[in-house]
């Protein structure tokens, strides 16, 4: 770039040229050469926390307001750009990495950045960098910091996007429930340890199947809404007073507002939020349980399906695309495929979640943005795995009647209805007697 196109910002740590056109300062500049991307994603690529950040500045803005700690011109215009932003964030905006040293800071402070010197330009013609009359950190950061701002976000963020994974989840218990009643007159051998087991239904497999998904859901959504307790407020490490007293009492009754909801209240002990952010690791275990109940219903799938001649061929999966570059007339169960590596990736990412909390030290954890960026990451992951197995496989699944009925009238079955008329003493007897022989047992069966 040349000088033209570049100005001079200074922060603590001195002075750094920054794109004479960015809406962002100094502190995000610096964080965007310390923290190069290299394939990793930028803050912009997750809207739904993009969009809790700027959930929160303007939360506090209008809280300064309202307890006059911020003067009415400046507080309307943060609120304005705010509101500006949350209708179209541009990604050049908010390129910082999305995880990076400092808790989270460079994040904070690329949204307190873009925040003023938006509502500078825009309400009173100041250029861009100039940070008068409204300063990153002295306006729009007041009585938030980056401890509490984050967090709530992250919580905001997650509920967002529970929104679109519950509703998958339950279309795929709704398709569940619509298998069964549609096949629940057909029956089917069960396995146990993979060996032939006793007759069910298809109406008791696909029951059993959207048992599992419904019980998983109400879970995560029992622990999302977990997340309504927030520590905004308790900046820095959830000490009193690092805020006033004004904002603290009155930020969750604005929070509210702006969501239009009743149910956001402080943390019971706003240094726990500080020193740990278990709510949403807990979050992220029910997504690993989740996926790993998925996971087991679409290799459950994949195997029945498996064949056409030589495998269980007991259902039919939808041909949605060709199965082979090389042999003729081959279909794979891709999407039931898509769905296990959907799960298998979700997995991962929890894993890393969960490592977070074993490297908290005292008073504050600073790995939240790992949390946060592979909560949304899994969500999303597993909504298309799941949306894509529910319409382009579940919805088409249909059973091998001929195979079926021969399966339910095998060997083990047919032992089993022997018991169920004779005892077990007397079909145990005949089985050794026979050798196991089917046409030798059904004799005694119609004796």
């Amino acid at each position: 770039m040349t000088s033209h196109s570049l100005r001079i910002e200074h922060d603590l740590i001195g002075e750094l040229e920054v794109p004479a056109s960015a809406l962002f300062g100094v502190q995000t500049q610096r964080a965007l050469n310390l923290y190069p991307l290299n394939g990793e994603k930028p803050l912009s690529a997750y809207p739904e926390l993009l969009r809790g950040l700027l959930q929160v500045k303007k939360v506090a803005a209008r809280t300064n307001m309202l307890t006059g700690e911020l003067e009415p011109e400046l507080g309307q215009a943060i609120v304005d750009a705010i509101d500006l932003l949350l209708e179209q964030s541009p990604p050049e905006y908010f390129p910082v990495h999305a995880f990076h040293g400092g808790g989270g800071i460079s994040s904070n402070m690329n949204v307190n950045e873009v925040i003023a010197n938006l509502a500078n330009l825009n309400a009173f013609g100041k250029p861009l960098g100039t940070y008068a009359p409204i300063h990153p950190n002295g306006h729009v950061n007041l009585n938030n910091s980056t401890s509490d701002t984050l967090s709530t976000a992250c919580h905001l963020a997650v509920m967002s996007q529970w929104q679109a994974l519950e509703a998958a989840l339950g279309h795929l218990a709704e398709t569940l429930d619509a298998q069964a009643l549609r096949w629940q007159q057909v029956l089917k051998i069960s396995r146990t340890c993979l060996q032939d087991a006793v007759e069910i239904s298809f109406a008791d497999m696909f029951g059993g199947y959207s048992s599992l998904v419904k019980r998983n859901c109400r879970r995560l959504k029992a622990d999302v809404d977990a997340l309504y307790a927030v520590n905004l407020g308790g900046n820095i490490i959830g000490r009193r007073g690092d805020c006033s007293e004004a904002f603290f009492e009155r930020c969750i009754a604005q929070l509210n507002r702006l969501m239009a909801s009743e149910r956001f209240v402080h943390s019971d002990n706003l240094f726990d939020s500080s020193q740990n952010h278990d709510k949403l690791i807990r979050v992220s275990a029910g997504l690993d349980q989740l996926s790993r109940a998925l996971l087991k219903i679409a290799k459950d799938f994949r195997l029945m399906a498996s064949g056409p001649q030589t495998g269980f061929g007991e259902i039919s999966l939808p041909a949605v695309q060709p199965g082979s570059s090389a042999m003729p007339g081959k279909v794979n169960p891709t999407i039931a495929e898509y769905l296990v590596q959907c799960c298998m990736q979700t997995c991962g990412r929890c894993y890393s979640v969960q490592m977070t909390h074993d490297h908290g030290e005292l008073d504050y954890t600073p790995w939240q943005s790992i949390v946060i960026n592979n909560l949304l990451d899994s969500m999303s992951c597993l909504e298309s795995g799941i949306s894509a197995f529910t319409q382009h496989c579940l919805h088409g699944v249909e059973p091998n009647i001929e195979r079926n009925a021969a399966n339910v009238n095998s060997l083990i079955p047919t032992v089993m209805r022997l018991k169920k008329a004779r005892g077990y003493s007397y079909a145990s007897r005949i089985y050794k007697e026979t050798g196991g022989d089917l046409e030798l047992i059904r004799q005694h069966l119609d004796e």
